[in-house]
């Protein structure tokens, strides 16, 4: 099972890829979406759902 973990924030947002199986886990990407500072939040909030979408698309996660 691939696994997405995210660690919400508005100026940064930690995301991280793991893959499951039988109990083990591996890691398979991780990084930060870096939004900048004195932009309106729903600029903000797009540039991070962008991100995230591009993530989801590129990993196919199972599990959030």
């Amino acid at each position: 099972m691939r696994i997405l973990g995210i660690d919400p924030g508005i100026a940064i947002v930690g995301w991280g890829i793991i893959d499951s199986k039988l109990g083990a886990f591996a890691p398979v990407a991780y990084g930060a979406i870096r939004t900048e500072a004195n932009t309106p939040t729903e600029t903000r909030l797009l540039d991070i759902f962008t991100e995230l979408e591009a993530i989801i698309e590129k990993y196919k996660p199972e599990a959030f």
